[in-house]
């Protein structure tokens, strides 16, 4: 008589679940990636700050066209942590900004006008085009002749350049919308407005915050360039003057300057960016 066989359920061990990453070590990982974007463009510049060094004390290149970094120290310590500069900076910074401001709402309704009016597009375009190409450098002589020495011929040399960015995304955010929304809005009867405030503009704006990058920099480029035309303040007027004293120290100290305002202004608006909610810029 056989004894029969009884086999066991096989137990099979549950395999691992979905990789979930542990909270340490995203925080790690987030960190070296930190570390990684701040550590890195410091390097490099104190790689090219000891390169710069090397270059003025052994006079490879003429301090006329490469001044000691101390020298442009100097420099940055007389204009700015002493103040002699504080007013010409302001100046600067109001004309970038109010050309700015200028430039984004033309842009905008600029954009609208093209988006929804292909008429208007077809009339107007070309000559948007053909008013971009003049070079601003030559235009702002006249602007000055127009308008005098004060902020007004750099406010507007400023908007002249910061609007065609904007311009050129709002006309793609307008346009290249998803077809099934756009469908939808039509079906339930959604009016222009409508359509423009829930589909439209929330779709332009994923488009718009890159341009603002553009614009920013565009107009502070255009104000100091106007400066340079003609002006009795600002950070061109600097330039100028010092180019006139053969003080190439404070002209790299100005240009520094303008650098740290345009890192400092295109850094303000990826924050501001971050901090707005998805439904408004998505991401």
């Amino acid at each position: 008589m056989s004894t029969p066989t009884v086999t066991e359920p096989a137990v099979t061990a549950a395999g691992p679940g979905p990789n979930v990453p542990e909270p340490g070590k995203a925080r790690n990982e987030k960190g070296r990636a930190l570390a990684v974007r701040i550590g890195l463009p410091l390097a490099v510049g104190i790689v090219l700050l000891a390169a710069w060094q090397i270059l003025t004390t052994r006079e490879l290149v003429s301090p006329l066209l490469l001044p000691e970094p101390s020298d442009v120290w100097s420099a940055l310590d007389a204009g700015i942590i002493q103040g002699a500069w504080w007013e010409d900076v302001r100046v600067t910074l109001a004309e970038m900004i109010i050309g700015f401001a200028i430039g984004v709402v033309s842009g905008l309704l600029l954009g609208a006008l093209f988006a929804y009016s292909s008429l208007s597009r077809i009339a107007l375009y070309p000559y948007v085009i053909a008013l971009q190409s003049f070079p601003k450098i030559a235009v702002a002589p006249l602007l000055v002749v127009a308008l005098g020495y004060g902020m007004s011929p750099k406010i507007a040399v400023a908007a002249s350049l910061a609007y065609f960015p904007v311009m050129t995304a709002a006309i793609a955010g307008f346009t290249e919308i998803d077809k099934d929304e756009h469908n939808f809005m039509r079906s339930i009867g959604a009016t222009r407005w409508q359509e423009m405030r829930y589909l439209r503009l929330p779709n332009a704006m994923s488009y718009l915050f890159p341009s603002f990058d553009v614009a920013l920099i565009v107009a502070l480029l255009g104000a100091v360039a106007a400066e340079l035309v003609g002006s009795n303040a600002g950070l061109g007027y600097i330039l100028v003057e010092r180019q006139a004293f053969g003080d190439t120290a404070a002209i790299f100290a100005a240009l520094i300057v303008l650098a740290v305002i345009g890192v400092v202004l295109q850094a303000l608006v990826v924050v501001i960016r971050r901090l707005l909610p998805r439904s408004i810029v998505p991401r």
